[in-house]
């Protein structure tokens, strides 16, 4: 998929996966294996958040289309996603301590977005919007909430079934895990990650559209400096892009033939993905000449050195 160059030659290289379908489950296009099991992870969010879009908790807790997008992220940790995180509890009549994701370095810090300065609230982890919603889901429902994270609580077993509905595959037939954040998570063959995408760009039926929140607030979904949120935005809302975990990415491409892509580095190193995203992205057509210039900068990657000396690039191979 991508070599990593230094001087004149390959130093290493990235192998790995990719799958375009439609929402049908037709694999229209591949490269390497599309039926390898791949985990979700956070490529899961959009998904996650369906049945509780589908409640109408907006209506019911007054929320904001950017607060709702949140629970499609994998923030930095910003400011501005703390303030949205806690604004969700408050509406829900919960505090930070009702969380159970747990509290990680926050992704803006290696980024230098956000500050290295420990103890991090549990507000920056990077799931801390999908925790929330799944808690209003609950309350609006009258279902318990110490136990939210069940794989076999009532709404758990509904995104389950949504994942399985959006991505034409047997709910029996999708490996439950745990995520780093403590929530189920979720292992399935390619084809079904990239139907599930296009399912999304196709429409869901719920109040609120999740691809709608997240191409309207591409901050949200990720933050500065990331490759989620300057696609989605260069994309002016044809497309929406989500990170997974360890070399994952996807996208839902919207148009008269709707599009799910997903990409996955076998290695689980992700600074292959914006490269060979795309190189792909160019070829379907999804992304004219103008959106694909604003995000020359992901392209060809620059590898720097300790002192800030250009001493390579990544590229894409296909």
């Amino acid at each position: 998929m991508a070599h990593v160059i230094r001087g004149q030659h390959a130093e290493s290289e990235h192998w790995g996966h990719i799958v375009v379908a439609n929402a049908h489950g037709d694999v229209l296009q591949s490269w390497g294996n599309p039926e390898l099991v791949v985990h979700m992870r956070s490529a899961a969010k959009p998904f996650q958040s369906v049945p509780a879009l589908q409640d109408n908790v907006a209506a019911h807790f007054h929320f904001s289309q950017k607060e709702l997008a949140l629970a499609c992220a994998s923030h930095n940790g910003e400011p501005e996603h703390m303030e949205i995180a806690a604004s969700l509890l408050r509406k829900i009549g919960f505090s930070e301590e009702f969380l159970q994701c747990g509290v990680h370095r926050p992704l803006g810090v290696d980024l230098g977005v956000v500050d290295e300065e420990p103890p991090y609230s549990v507000l920056q982890n990077n799931c801390s919007g999908k925790h929330a919603l799944m808690l209003a889901a609950c309350v609006k429902n009258d279902w318990p909430i110490e136990n939210y994270l069940d794989p076999a609580h009532p709404h758990q077993q509904r995104i389950l079934g949504t994942l399985a509905r959006m991505g034409c595959i047997e709910s029996k037939n999708i490996g439950i895990n745990i995520d780093g954040c403590s929530a189920p998570e979720f292992s399935l063959p390619l084809k079904n990650v990239a139907t599930m995408y296009a399912n999304l760009a196709a429409g869901v039926e719920s109040p609120i559209d999740p691809f709608e929140l997240m191409a309207n607030h591409p901050f949200v979904v990720a933050g500065t400096k990331r490759f989620d949120t300057a696609v989605m935005s260069a994309g002016d809302g044809k497309l929406i892009a989500k990170i997974g975990a360890e070399g994952l990415e996807c996208f839902a491409v919207r148009g008269s033939n709707p599009l799910g892509i997903v990409i996955s580095i076998s290695d689980g190193n992700s600074r292959a993905t914006p490269p060979v995203a795309l190189e792909l992205l160019q070829r379907l057509q999804v992304l004219n000449a103008q959106q694909l210039e604003s995000l020359q900068m992901y392209s060809t990657t620059e590898e720097l050195n300790h002192r800030g000396m250009l001493v390579g690039r990544i590229e894409c191979v296909l």
